[in-house]
């Protein structure tokens, strides 16, 4: 299933959680007995992939947690509230402290089949890489006693990963001046180093001026203001601040309503 993992050894018995510590992957995934080294930001959408993808290897019986475990979501003590504690009917992880713990595409079957395959082995907060690999071989070696799961496959329901429902990109883009409110002029100060967005009435009279190194503050500042009426102009704004914040960060020239080209102006730090 897809996600921000490195396959190891596909015979080996030992999975990696880095957390999120993206850097530990790649080197991880490299350590004797390591099957596969991915991290881990959500309790939700991000364990049931990760429950997923260790579930389609009955091999891995051992789950070492390293890494960097986020102040926001406590991964960590979510995974660890998942094995010890299990789900309620609404297969909400019980205990768990991270933002909305629910398992809402995973099978109360799947989860018990991971539940009953993995050992926990908990090195939050290891980052050297000569420490996580002495967790891996003492994981291998205590595993290594266990009884094979049943079968080559889960003898749980094949995991399941979640259907969309596919629509065509596009559509029609109103014309600026639709919006009753007003439209939007925007340009790069670059000796301040920030975007400037002016707003004109249909009048084209001036009225409102909003500047920030940053497109998501511009645009939620004229979201705020309630300044934008349709949601394509909303769109369309979005689409050209980041742009300009491109621009801006990068050094390229920016002009609205034209593709970004490359300048020698200075990039902006």
């Amino acid at each position: 299933m897809a996600g921000e993992y490195h396959v190891g050894d596909v015979t080996a018995s030992v999975a990696v959680c880095t957390l999120s510590s993206r850097d530990l992957i790649a080197p991880v995934s490299v350590l004797p007995g390591v099957a596969i080294a991915g991290r881990l930001i959500t309790v939700n959408l991000g364990i049931e992939r990760m429950v997923t993808n260790l579930l389609g290897n009955p091999g891995i019986r051992a789950l070492v947690i390293c890494g960097k475990d986020s102040p926001v979501f406590h991964t960590a003590q979510a995974i660890r509230a998942l094995v010890e504690n299990g789900v309620t009917a609404e297969r909400r992880i019980i205990g768990a402290q991270g933002h909305w713990p629910v398992l809402g595409n995973l099978s109360t079957a799947q989860i018990a089949r991971f539940r009953d395959q993995v050992m926990l082995v908990d090195a939050i907060g290891t980052s050297e890489i000569p420490m996580i690999a002495r967790q891996v071989a003492a994981a291998a070696e205590r595993v290594a006693s266990l009884p094979p799961m049943a079968g080559s496959e889960p003898a749980v329901d094949t995991p399941s990963r979640p259907t969309f429902k596919r629509i065509a990109a596009g559509g029609h883009r109103e014309p600026v001046g639709y919006d009753p409110r007003g439209f939007f002029i925007i340009t790069l100060d670059r000796n301040a180093g920030e975007i400037v967005c002016r707003q004109y009435s249909v009048d084209h009279a001036p009225a409102h001026e909003i500047r920030s190194h940053s497109a998501e503050r511009i645009l939620l500042g004229l979201l705020r203001a309630d300044l934008v009426s349709r949601l394509s102009h909303a769109g369309y704004l979005g689409a050209e601040l980041a742009k300009a914040e491109i621009a801006l960060r990068l050094g390229f020239r920016y002009e609205q309503d034209k593709p970004l080209a490359a300048s020698p102006q200075k990039p902006c730090k």
